[in-house]
């Protein structure tokens, strides 16, 4: 990541990649996300106590980012959820609103799995 913002001239203090993903989010960030506007249902009632998985992912990734970032904190760089064809388009958002919410200005990048560079001088 250093090598990259360093071609696009882009100055940083530090590069940091965040562990501790594979911890549940508290209960506070779940009530938050809840707050989103997605409520989840399975054959027509409220499932929003049973969050799936990726959703736990997303909403862990929000907490690890804002306990990491401070005040010093300029940009935050973090890979863009990749939704599947089933996701629905307000739990995708929740999903984006979860990640970045109260963080500096965050640049959220997606890829397709190959490395590709495109750089014009």
């Amino acid at each position: 990541m250093g090598a990259l913002l360093s071609k696009f001239r882009i100055e940083f203090s530090s590069v940091e990649i965040v562990a501790g993903l594979e911890m549940e989010p508290t209960e506070e960030s779940i009530e938050q996300y809840k707050t989103f506007g997605y409520i989840p249902t399975v054959d027509g009632e409220d499932a929003s106590d049973e969050l799936d998985a990726k959703t736990k992912q997303y909403i862990r990734t929000g907490e690890l980012l804002r306990q990491t970032s401070t005040s010093d904190t300029q940009l935050v760089v973090v890979t863009l959820p990749v939704p599947r064809d089933s996701t629905p388009p307000r739990q995708y958002m929740s999903w984006l609103e979860s990640i970045s919410r109260d963080l500096p200005p965050i640049l959220m990048l997606r890829g397709n799995q190959q490395d590709a560079l495109t750089f014009y001088c």
